[in-house]
């Protein structure tokens, strides 16, 4: 299977900017989402209510599936022993993510009310659940019998549906939308693999921007699609969006790679980009037809290099990841903030004055960022 670039999440919100007259952007009251008790996390969606979740290393050093909710973390597996991971919440506070088993196994799961609910397998080992809408319905991926991994989109009442391939052994699905389109990756006859969306009337390539791969992130409910793929030459990957059967190439923050991860449903998405110079990642928003480098947003005095952005809600809040210099890293909440952007830490808020100088990523946390984004 193909090794995904060095890449990171986009992110678009127009609806907050201030009047393209003014030439200003939005910005950002931010806060410090904390941890489990370990020295590092991962966040991977919103909820339109602000609930974030993601898994963080708890005092065990075990990952463990969170949700984050006014600012308090909670940890949503049985107990401190137990490895898993969330990765989608809806509207209703329900997450969808994976618990791995005492041999090793994944299964997909949900998350409500302190209960988890297995979804399942297609017939094989393992199982992750990625994403969850309003009705309940899960897209992920799972293993068949056979060995070979399928997309599936799970109904509650119901059985995994594998939604099948693009004419190769395997896909997986990341996301799904309202109206239960899964989208993804998956492999063509040829040993290509590329971004696809899935409906009741079957799977659609989505194309690519001149490489020979490319994958779907995550879908909002207009249907629109980010994710990121290669250019043509294979050397390069960049983010996309795919709306009404284009797709559009996001650029980058003047680097050589970029990723979108969420979008939201006025179609402003977020992700990260390699920056000049190229020794660096950083979380970005893509709105009006514009990259911006997140950093920029919430004043200097923050202390945190905010590397990727997870996911964008309706409300324009945004969820990323940064590290400050001694390597510790957090998710954190940004929302749109007309005056003063203030950053909150866990207990302790501060109120800075506003600014755009931000501190480089090191090689190293570079590293590190995409060792979290490829679990």
């Amino acid at each position: 299977m193909p090794v995904t670039p060095r890449l990171l999440q986009l992110g678009l919100l127009s609806v907050f900017l201030i009047p393209a007259a003014a030439q200003a952007a939005p910005l950002y009251s931010v806060k410090n989402l904390g941890s489990l008790g370990g020295d590092s996390g991962d966040v991977r969606a919103i909820n339109n209510s602000g609930s974030v979740v993601g898994y963080s290393l708890n005092s065990n050093n075990i990952s463990s599936a969170y949700v984050s909710r006014g600012g308090a973390m909670q940890s949503l597996s049985p107990d401190k022993s137990t490895r898993s991971f969330a990765s989608g919440i809806n509207d209703a506070g329900v997450a969808a993510g994976q618990v791995l088993t005492g041999s090793g196994e994944s299964r997909a799961v949900t998350f409500s009310g302190g209960k988890i609910d297995t979804l399942g397998t297609l017939g094989g080992s393992n199982s992750a659940a990625k994403g969850i809408n309003n009705a309940g319905q899960v897209g992920g991926s799972a293993d068949r019998a056979d060995g070979t991994q399928a997309a599936f989109r799970y109904t509650p009442g119901g059985q995994m549906r594998d939604l099948g391939t693009l004419g190769g052994d395997s896909s997986l699905g990341t996301d799904i939308n309202d109206s239960g389109v899964v989208v993804g990756r998956s492999e063509l006859a040829n040993g290509q693999y590329h971004a696809f969306r899935a409906d009741d009337s079957g799977m659609r390539d989505l194309g690519t921007l001149g490489g020979n791969y490319s994958e779907a992130n995550r879908i909002n409910d207009r249907g629109a699609v980010v994710g990121f793929s290669y250019l043509a030459g294979d050397a390069n990957a960049h983010a996309f969006m795919y709306d009404n059967g284009v797709m559009t190439d996001l650029n980058t923050l003047g680097g050589a790679n970029s990723v979108s991860y969420g979008i939201n449903n006025a179609g402003h998405a977020v992700g990260s980009s390699d920056i000049a110079g190229g020794m660096a990642v950083h979380a970005f928003l893509y709105a009006d037809g514009t990259m911006l480098d997140l950093n920029s947003l919430v004043g200097p005095g923050f202390g945190w290099t905010l590397n990727y952005a997870a996911d964008i809600n309706d409300l324009g809040q945004i969820t990323a990841h940064g590290c400050n210099t001694t390597g510790l890293c957090r998710g954190f909440l940004l929302t749109p903030d007309d005056g003063v952007a203030k950053v909150s830490e866990p207990g302790t808020p501060a109120i800075l004055a506003l600014g755009a100088g931000m501190m480089l990523l090191g090689m190293r946390r570079a590293r590190r960022v995409r060792a979290l984004r490829q679990n």
